[in-house]
């Protein structure tokens, strides 16, 4: 009871203003506590009688004060605070009906339980599981012997008890949950620094982690994490791409040509076919494999979320037999579910290593955070946008000026910074690069129309543009297409075409506002003409945040670096090329490194790997009788051994970039095989992005500059 100087004014606020602060402390004690019960292997032991729980003829009960025949529980985290538990054979602690538990087979929501628990002590607790089904927590009813005194008497008696707080005593003979691993050995401490110090290490500035749920969700399979782990993640890939991949026909077709091309299609433990350097509708992310690219030296990765709405759509003609779309072909739509994804997936990777902010995958909105999140030995994740139809203005759409300014804000607030204006075909902002076959087949479906070409100017290099669709126009379902377009494509036959589409008013109004924003241009897969339109405006605002991410800019008649190029990293922009094994590397990498030295900016160039955007990756290595060996150590210390999927072992060797793990044995590779100068312009490249990124945060230019 408060006393009467208790209750006065002053006193009350400055109680309710503590209490808060106060619970908030004793909250974050107990769920610090509950995090860390990832990945580890515990037994559940009633406190009030001291029995453990075990298994009692398929339904577990508290029956044995023998910790020895307990069964133990390995904890393994669906996302924060919620966790499957699985004994000793690997079946999942399950509830689906009330206060009854029960090993299953596999997981479901009846194997999942929020974990909540209770200080005890200075440094203990104990634990209540409700289940995620039932919403019941696991319960223990017993009778207690109890002493009672009446006068001069002593007498005992039963009473009830009923617990839902027991203590996860910890043990070390459990079976662990399934898991890759990344086979690599020594302090991860080395990858940590100073904030105010140049960052060492290299941006992949071109990758796309959450490409599995674009196009409906049915193009790409497997995902980077999964809340039932690695045996859901990569599944078996018949799931969407039919028995022994007859259901791939993109991939099928962009690969190999041929719609009948069959596969294995068999994913965790064996993975006899995928995931490989060549095959473009598999993931190459996992996040242990995503992690094993950060050991090796990546402290940036610039994650594209993407989208093709018609190319989505012609699923329907493409691909009949196995199209269920399970996500929306709406780009704003799909964008949005794939920024939803980024983040659970860091909450994914937080919860398996103990807690927010514990785990190696951050999500950065600032170069000013990326620093911090680099010098703490982290990964900086910058999350982009590369879609055909960008803010939902397609050629087909409706689009003004409030739809840009809404779209491009919604964006931002998702923590958006980097933005295609176009990407495989023409849109309301501009012209696209022109490709040929599926991708002018794409065009057209887009905007009623094939690319529509003109000879290149005397600076760029144009591309050869077939009539007709001669080898895809031969497949059934494209001919489908083909009809609902209503002719083929007819081009001049030279090698020189360019878009005649550049910049329209629309573009030029993104591109202005995204440089109000501090947000960074990818020039990738613009027309020429757009190209020069862009850098006109970045020019006359003094601008920095253009990149090139991928080396999908036109280059110049001779091959060599386009003009346009050149004015980009003249501004203070960056650059990234397309990734090359060791050989290409040392062929290709020293035209951009030559490029950046005749700027007054750091000798940086990025790689941009571009996997699981429907590309290739670098495949089997020319060994000519010097392999890379394994075990190899990196300039942080850090030893890595051939990665080792399930019952897959990858070799670098053997199979080049088959997964995105393999990126750190390829750096390696470069490390040893090439000029040192080529080397060190990769370790540059995250420090170049974020100084490229600061110019740009720090610009304050506000007249908007129309090229047209």
């Amino acid at each position: 009871m408060l006393t009467r100087a208790a209750r006065s004014p002053l006193a009350i606020l400055i109680a309710l203003l503590a209490l808060p602060l106060s619970m908030a402390s004793t909250a974050g004690v107990t769920e610090d506590a509950v995090y860390r019960l990832a990945q580890q292997c515990v037994a559940i032991k009633s406190p009030g009688t001291g029995k453990y729980l075990r298994n009692n003829l398929n339904v577990f009960s508290f029956s044995t004060g023998d910790i020895n025949q307990a069964e133990k529980f390995f904890v393994k985290p669906t996302t924060l605070g919620e966790f499957l538990l699985t004994d000793r054979s690997g079946r999942y602690l399950s509830s689906v009906t009330p206060l009854v538990e029960s090993p299953f087979p596999q997981p479901s929501l009846a194997a999942e339980w929020r974990i909540s628990a209770q200080q005890t002590g200075s440094n203990s607790f104990r634990f209540k599981l409700n289940n995620r089904l039932t919403l019941a927590p696991v319960q223990y009813e017993y009778m207690k012997k109890v002493k009672r005194k009446f006068g001069w008497f002593t007498y005992y008696t039963w009473e009830p008890r009923i617990e839902h707080h027991f203590d996860l005593v910890a043990r070390s003979d459990c079976k662990p949950y399934p898991e890759i691993t990344t086979n690599v050995r020594g302090n991860i401490a080395a990858l940590k620094g100073n904030v105010n110090d140049e960052v060492r290490g290299y941006v992949d500035a071109h990758t796309h982690i959450t490409s599995y749920e674009f196009m409906g969700g049915r193009v790409m399979h497997g995902a980077p994490f999964h809340k039932y782990g690695v045996p859901w993640a990569l599944d078996d890939s018949a799931r969407n791409h039919g028995p022994n991949g007859s259901l791939d026909l993109i991939g099928n077709l962009l690969e190999y040509g041929d719609p009948t091309f069959r596969y294995d299609t068999r994913g965790w433990p064996d993975f006899p076919f995928w995931p490989n350097a060549r095959q473009k509708t598999h993931t190459g992310y996992y996040y242990k494999w995503i992690e094993r690219a950060w050991l090796s030296g990546m402290r940036m990765n610039v994650t594209l979320l993407v989208e093709n709405q018609v190319l989505c759509l012609a699923q329907s003609t493409i691909n009949p037999a196995g199209w269920l779309p399970k996500n929306s072909c709406d780009t704003m739509t799909s964008i949005r579910l794939q920024a939803k994804r980024i983040y659970e997936m860091q909450d994914y990777i937080d919860a398996q290593y103990g807690g927010p902010g514990k785990g190696f995958f951050r999500v950065v909105t600032s170069p000013a955070q990326a620093r911090q999140v680099i010098a703490d030995g982290k990964l900086a994740v910058v999350m982009g946008v590369e879609a055909s139809e960008t803010l939902n203005c397609g050629i087909k759409d409706y689009c003004d000026i409030g739809k840009i300014e809404q779209g491009l804000n919604e964006l931002y607030q998702l923590g958006i910074r980097a933005i295609f204006p176009a990407h495989k075909s023409d849109n309301q902002f501009s012209g696209g690069k022109v490709e040929n076959g599926f991708v002018n087949l794409g065009q057209a479906l887009a905007t009623g129309h094939y690319f529509e070409t003109e000879r290149c100017d005397e600076h760029t290099r144009g591309k050869a543009m077939d009539s007709g669709l001669p080898v895809i126009g031969e497949v059934p379902v494209i001919n489908d297409l083909l009809t609902q377009v209503g002719a083929a494509p007819s081009y001049d036959d030279h090698d020189d075409h360019c878009n005649t589409r550049a910049l329209t008013p629309f573009g030029v109004y993104l591109v202005n506002r995204m440089i109000d924003m501090n947000m960074i241009i990818d020039l990738d897969h613009l027309s020429a003409d757009a190209i020069s339109q862009v850098m006109d405006i970045v020019e006359a605002r003094d601008y920095s945040g253009v990149v090139s991410s991928h080396s999908f800019m036109h280059g110049a008649k001779n091959g060599a670096l386009h003009r346009n190029f050149k004015r980009m990293l003249n501004a203070g922009g960056f650059a990234a090329h397309y990734m090359k094994n060791a050989d290409g590397a040392r062929d290709q990498f020293p035209s951009y490194l030559d490029a950046v030295e005749q700027t007054p900016y750091l000798p940086a160039m990025g790689i941009g790997t571009d996997t699981s955007g429907l590309s290739g990756q670098p495949g089997v290595r020319n060994i000519n009788g010097n392999p890379l060996v394994y075990p190899f150590t990196t300039e942080f210390g850090l030893t890595f051994d051939r990665q080792k999927s399930g019952n897959r072992t990858f070799d670098l060797n053997n199979e080049g970039m088959a997964h995105y793990g393999l990126l750190a044995d390829l750096i390696e590779d470069i490390r040893q095989r090439t000029d040192r100068r080529i080397y060190e312009g990769i370790m540059n490249s995250a420090e170049g992005y974020l100084q490229m990124w600061e110019r740009a945060e720090s610009n304050n230019t506000t007249q908007h500059v129309n090229p047209l």
